[in-house]
């Protein structure tokens, strides 16, 4: 080899060379990434939990100050003694009753919802703790969380027919659900409302979920007088992933059936719509009626041998019943 040659090998790498260690950055880059990705969201799935934890603290803080009773989801702010008021007077829900317990509105959004919590179907009051003034809702301005109406029923004013819950009317609260993380589509949550002020289709974030379904497949509101005589089913993951449903997985949030609501704004549905299942590596966190919270796939919520969304629907009294017409276990 001659001297000139000897010195540019000397001074720099041949192409092939660089080529070979641009690939292998590219294999370890791939390889990397998503764990780089995965443990990000796994901090998240913590912080969230961790959040939801001291949600859950606060929820019983206030049974233990209000007779053993749980929080409804929210109720009219114009309600008479006698009467249901309306959507336009605005919600006093579930948040603002916690909130002397909790205190920090920003425990009500989880890091991974990609919306960074819904917000309201009225303008918020100001302050969100305003109980009074109509036309405003008192919320949190952002919320990634959804009561299981179980626990906490759509009683909206004195003509709805659920009572609020008791804790001891609840058999096991370690195993029944009180809490779940909102969907992360707002199609899911949009639909109109009594005393709404015209018809279109608005964000409803004050409502709680269920995982119910009438025998035929359809809705189980769990609001009025008309459905505390009706008998829950507990719903399937069928139905659930279904068009009346998200129209797609339940442990991921990708689309199957474009008439589910992850793609179609439907306005009515299976209650279950609402929550995200799959939030956080194809599971979500949830909050249990006695404080504690656990991380869970959807579909081992609703195993009917392990039903975790009440053996009872607690506002009615009604049995929960499994597809073959025995309650579930």
């Amino acid at each position: 080899m001659n001297k000139k040659a000897f010195a540019l090998r000397e001074n720099g790498f041949t192409l092939i060379e660089l080529l070979v260690v641009i690939a292998i950055i590219a294999i370890l880059a791939a390889i990397l990434f998503p764990v780089f990705a995965q443990a990000r969201e796994k901090a998240r799935q913590t912080s969230c939990l961790s959040n939801q934890k001291q949600i859950g603290l606060g929820v019983m803080m206030y049974v233990q100050d209000y007779d053993e009773t749980y929080p409804q989801a929210y109720y009219y702010k114009n309600n008479t003694a006698t009467t249901n008021g309306g959507a336009a007077g605005g919600y006093v829900t579930w948040t603002v009753m916690t909130q002397p317990y909790i205190k920090n509105e920003k425990l009500f959004v989880c890091p991974s919802d990609k919306l960074g919590g819904l917000t309201p179907d009225n303008p918020v009051c100001n302050p969100f703790t305003d109980t009074v003034t109509l036309g405003c809702e008192a919320q949190v301005p952002r919320l990634s969380y959804t009561p299981n109406s179980a626990i906490m029923p759509r009683k909206r004013g004195p003509q709805d027919g659920p009572n609020v819950v008791a804790m001891a009317a609840v058999e096991a609260p370690a195993d029944v659900i009180a809490l779940a993380e909102f969907t992360n589509f707002t199609n899911c949550i949009s639909a109109t409302s009594t005393g709404q002020a015209n018809n279109e289709l608005r964000n409803k974030s004050h409502r709680p979920t269920n995982a119910l379904m009438l025998q035929d497949g359809s809705e189980y509101a769990g609001q009025s007088v008309a459905d505390m005589a009706k008998i829950p089913y507990a719903v399937t993951k069928a139905a659930a992933e279904g068009a009346r449903g998200w129209g797609g997985p339940s442990d991921s949030g990708s689309v199957t059936n474009t008439a589910g609501c992850r793609t179609t704004a439907i306005g009515s549905g299976l209650h279950i719509r609402w929550i995200e299942p799959a939030r956080h590596s194809g599971g979500s966190n949830y909050v249990f009626a006695d404080g504690h919270a656990k991380f869970h796939r959807f579909e081992a919520t609703i195993d009917p041998n392990r039903f975790l969304w009440g053996k009872t629907y607690y506002p009615s009294g009604q049995a929960v019943l499994d597809q073959n017409g025995n309650p579930v276990r």
